[in-house]
Formats: C-alpha cells, sequence, structure tokens
C-alpha cells in the first residue's frame, strides 16, 4: 500500500490497497448473486442529472448499484458478508486516511457498463468518499477516468486501475467519463462522515 498521488490535497490515490489475496476475493464476488436476497440492497434512483443533461444533449448509461453492503457505526462493523468486515478492517487501519470511533461509513457497490458515466457532482454532505477499484484489470483507453475539479483550470484525470482507492473530499466537483471499453468498471463506493466528539 502507498500513495499514488495527492491531487492537490482533494483527493488522495493509494495503490495497492489491499493484499493479493483479499483483493482476488473481493473482486471475484458475485454481488449480484449474492445480495439479490437482500431486501435493503435494492438500487436506489437516481438523480437523473448525473447520466442526463438535456440542455447539453448528454445522456448516459445508468449505473447500477447495490447498496448499503455493510457499514461502520458507533466503532462496529455491520457487513452482509465476512469479506466486506476485512475491508473495513484495512480502511480503519490506513495510515494515510483518516478514522474517527464515531463515524459512519456505508459501503455500496456500482458497476459501470459500456456508454455508463456520473456528470459533475459533489456527494453532498459527506466529509470523505472513496471509490475503491475491483475490476481485476483496465486499460485506459476504455475510458472510465475519475476527473477532479482544482480549480485551477483543466481538471485532473485518475485511471481507474485495480486495487487502487481514491479518496475524495466533501465538497470537490468531480465526474466519472463515460465507459467505452469491453468491461465493466466495478467499484466499491464508500461514504464517509466524522462527528464532533
Amino acid at each position: 500500500m502507498y500513495i499514488y498521488a495527492n491531487i492537490d490535497d482533494c483527493a488522495l490515490v493509494i495503490n495497492d490497497f489491499l493484499s493479493p489475496e483479499l483483493f482476488h476475493k473481493i473482486s471475484t464476488y458475485n454481488y449480484k448473486t449474492n445480495l439479490s436476497s437482500h431486501e435493503e440492497n435494492v438500487p436506489d434512483p437516481w438523480d437523473e442529472t448525473l447520466y442526463k443533461d438535456k440542455d447539453k444533449n448528454i445522456t448516459m448509461e445508468k449505473v447500477m448499484q447495490v447498496t448499503d453492503l455493510s457499514k461502520i457505526e458507533n466503532n462496529k462493523v455491520s457487513a452482509v458478508d465476512p469479506i466486506f468486515e476485512e475491508f473495513f478492517k484495512v480502511l480503519i487501519n490506513c495510515p494515510f486516511l483518516p478514522y474517527q470511533k464515531n463515524m459512519t461509513i456505508v459501503l455500496n457497490y456500482y458497476e459501470y457498463s459500456k456508454f455508463s458515466g456520473i456528470n459533475w457532482h459533489t456527494d453532498g454532505n459527506h466529509t470523505l468518499n472513496y471509490s475503491f477499484y475491483i475490476h481485476e484489470n483496465w486499460d485506459p483507453d476504455w475510458g472510465g477516468e475519475t476527473l477532479i475539479d482544482t480549480n485551477r483550470g483543466l481538471p485532473l484525470s485518475i485511471t481507474p486501475n485495480p486495487n487502487s482507492l481514491v479518496s475524495i473530499k466533501n465538497g470537490i466537483s468531480h465526474k466519472v467519463c463515460c465507459i467505452n471499453g469491453p468491461k465493466k468498471r466495478k467499484v466499491l463506493q464508500l461514504r464517509g462522515i466524522f462527528f464532533k466528539d
């Protein structure tokens, strides 16, 4: 595990986030089949402005989402599968990311098919937002980059490399470029809220 990039104090990219063994378990987990029996994991409705813009003539495919795989609340992990508990142990103990005992972190699964992406947005009132890329390989020509608005002109781009985690601070505008390759972009998406003591 090492810091690959610190983007203008807006976002942090950590490569080799998980051990090869745990990454293999996480990346080959059958999210659709194993979680289909959990009623609370029905995909949430997305705001259409995240993937459509009639004024700009933009239409992308909607991203598939499975919600509430796991949660940390009051320093206790609740997970639909033990592998997500293992994942949270790594996240909590990561020397590059802050963690407070009274914070809440929620884990979701996102799957981007060809022609899907997300328009410019911020992630609301969440203190930190994490994207952990779990596809097994990715060619930069397949799109799917995360663009970070640094307010310095052109945005900075992050390729969704496998086993890398991107942490984006609250209020930072970002987007996911449209997928144009043959593979699905698979992401564990985490949202964290810090609470004052």
